[in-house]
């Protein structure tokens, strides 16, 4: 499946599918305001209520299907679905990968699968296989069937491309490439200002690295 983001900003987007621009789905992000429960709401001002933002991911018909709450840049709740699910919780339970230059989170749905990160991408990784399932394409220009990254800053979209996978719905791969975008711009040190920035790099590189990973973990 391909997706591609009507606007630089993937937290306030339509994911339009290109060969056709018909609407797949919508991403919203506003503030909102939560009452503590100690509190009397009708007499409690907004000033005085904590404020933080909600994502809502809605399909075609605009349906909610996923929603993410944010505490600042931080995700706290994820619900999927009728499914609250733990931030934590999105991702499997074995061990990360963690060095200066990649940062690597399995997949809950699939003990093969890796979400990779690194300075100048994201991918979702078949650890098994060493193939990429998922990829998240930042300022590129399709031709035909391949991406290159655009020459100038907002020159290009972001696409998000992924094969469909029988465990996780298409909501869930969505949220969690938005939930590994936050975290990879976090730990490189990237603002939502600079996705743009063009970079050299080919969309093999993170699956190269995951394979030198992997060699060295067996």
């Amino acid at each position: 499946m391909l997706l591609k983001f009507s606007k630089s900003d993937i937290l306030d987007s339509s994911l339009v599918y290109p060969e056709t621009g018909a609407l797949g789905f919508t991403i919203l992000t506003r503030s909102h305001f939560i009452h503590a429960e100690e509190r009397d709401s009708d007499t409690e001002s907004e000033s005085e209520a904590t404020v933080t933002r909600r994502t809502v991911i809605a399909d075609k018909r605009g349906l909610t299907v996923a929603e993410i709450g944010w505490d600042g840049r931080r995700p706290v709740v994820v619900i999927i679905g009728k499914e609250k699910v733990a931030v934590k919780e999105m991702f499997g339970s074995q061990s990360a990968i963690l060095s200066h230059n990649v940062l690597g989170l399995p997949a809950r749905f699939d003990t093969e699968f890796f979400w990779l990160a690194g300075p100048d991408g994201l991918t979702l990784l078949d650890y098994d296989s060493n193939q990429i399932k998922g990829h998240f394409h930042l300022n590129s220009l399709r031709v035909g069937e391949h991406f290159i990254t655009a020459p100038l800053s907002g020159f290009g979209h972001h696409y998000l491309e992924f094969e469909p996978h029988p465990l996780a719905s298409t909501a869930e791969l969505i949220v969690t490439f938005i939930l590994m975008e936050v975290m990879r711009r976090g730990k490189f040190n990237q603002h939502p200002n600079t996705l743009d920035r063009p970079k050299l790099w080919r969309s093999t590189s993170l699956a190269h690295l995951g394979k030198r990973i992997r060699r060295g973990t067996i």
